[in-house]
């Protein structure tokens, strides 16, 4: 029970950080690659600090990490971690194939009783 409540936090988090616009286009700067700080703040007209925040959120749902720079071993780079974002796509895989299966299932439903309702059979004859 614990591991599954450990699980649909991550969730909470993941969609929580994709929820919004500007992380969202971060995400899609890392995959051209991974990034310093001020690269990834680079295009948005918004303080470092803002940038820094949308960051943590990033890390902290898993989505980003955060690594040493090789060239001066102080700074970081920023890359794209996908083993949240897979389970994210997979939560909803699964929630999509299951709804989609019950419309498929009440749509076949109703055209049955259509078709009972217009068949030759189903009309009384007074």
């Amino acid at each position: 029970m614990v591991e599954f409540r450990k699980k649909e936090q991550m969730l909470d988090r993941v969609f929580a950080a994709l929820a919004d616009h500007s992380r969202r286009q971060m995400l899609a700067s890392l995959r051209k690659g991974n990034l310093s700080i001020s690269e990834l703040a680079e295009p948005f007209a918004m303080s470092f600090a803002g940038v820094a925040k949308h960051i943590d959120v990033l890390t902290e749902a898993q989505l980003v990490r955060k690594v040493r720079a090789p060239e001066d071993g102080r700074s970081f780079r920023l890359e794209l971690q996908n083993q949240t974002l897979t389970e994210a796509t997979n939560w909803i895989r699964y929630h999509q194939e299951f709804w989609t299966s019950k419309l498929a299932n009440l749509e076949a439903f109703f055209e049955e009783k259509e078709y009972e309702q217009t068949s030759p059979k189903s009309r009384k004859k007074n």
